[in-house]
């Protein structure tokens, strides 16, 4: 097994442990003010696991491609599976269609979920110390 492999799981596995002590928040809404374009699957892939199928759901519709397609990439990478290049594509293309996709629709929508809020970002409160200095 390739050493980028075990540091991946080892990574997800750490992730997965903070976020069920509730310690997790998004790198992106904390640095920016602005949710990325998973917010809300780890709130979802807890709901799934503790089977609140109703809060997983909207927290993330698209829980169920991470919870099928995590451990099926974990699969492939151990066991060495080789997949041709064009199908790879296929499948980047068709996950990055499908989750920017929800997050605009969420957005349109009006989610709580995905809501904005610069006042609470890393740079919006290192540029009011700055400004205050």
């Amino acid at each position: 097994m390739k050493k980028y492999t075990i540091v991946a799981i080892a990574v997800v596995l750490v992730i997965g442990i903070i976020s069920l002590l509730g310690l997790y928040r998004c790198p992106f809404r904390l640095m920016f003010g602005v949710p990325c374009p998973m917010c809300g699957m780890t709130r979802a892939l807890y709901h799934a696991v503790r089977l609140e199928f109703g809060e997983a759901f909207s927290s993330h519709a698209l829980w169920p491609l991470a919870a099928v397609g995590l451990p099926l990439f974990a699969v492939v990478k151990i066991r060495g599976i080789e997949i041709k290049e064009k199908y790879k594509n296929v499948i980047i293309v068709f996950l990055c269609v499908t989750i920017l996709g929800y997050y605009i629709i969420r957005h349109i929508t009006g989610s709580p979920v995905v809501k904005a809020d610069f006042h609470e970002s890393l740079i919006y409160n290192l540029y009011e110390v700055m400004e205050d200095s």
